[in-house]
């Protein structure tokens, strides 16, 4: 399964990916977080340790969830891999995603 989802408490859930976040991805993501905010889900936190490279449209998945959580203080990115780091950077959405070093860390702040 690329996509894990797992419930830490009440309303934080936790989004594990485990390939790079590209088109087929995407869309899959993106079903699982408008199924996520269905039932209620107040914080996620993305898991991007296992994941080698995002292209535009991941980006775009991680935009929609920003949309369908409510905005930035909902939806946490943690332990990004260099290449997305960078992709963060270059288009200035640091400034936009709450992103951690660590999922432990973006637990903590949600």
């Amino acid at each position: 399964m690329n996509i894990l989802h797992t419930v830490l408490e009440a309303d934080v859930h936790l989004i594990k990916l485990s390939r790079p976040l590209q088109a087929s991805l995407a869309e899959e993501m993106g079903h699982v977080l408008q199924e996520i905010a269905r039932q209620g889900a107040k914080k996620v936190v993305i898991n991007l340790e296992d994941v080698p490279f995002i292209d535009s449209r991941g980006l775009a998945a991680l935009v929609a969830g920003l949309k369908i959580l409510g905005g930035a203080q909902n939806l946490r990115l943690a332990a990004p891999q260099a290449q997305p780091k960078l992709l963060f950077e270059l288009t200035m959405f640091d400034r936009i995603f709450q992103i951690f070093d660590s999922v432990a860390a973006a637990t903590a702040a949600a």
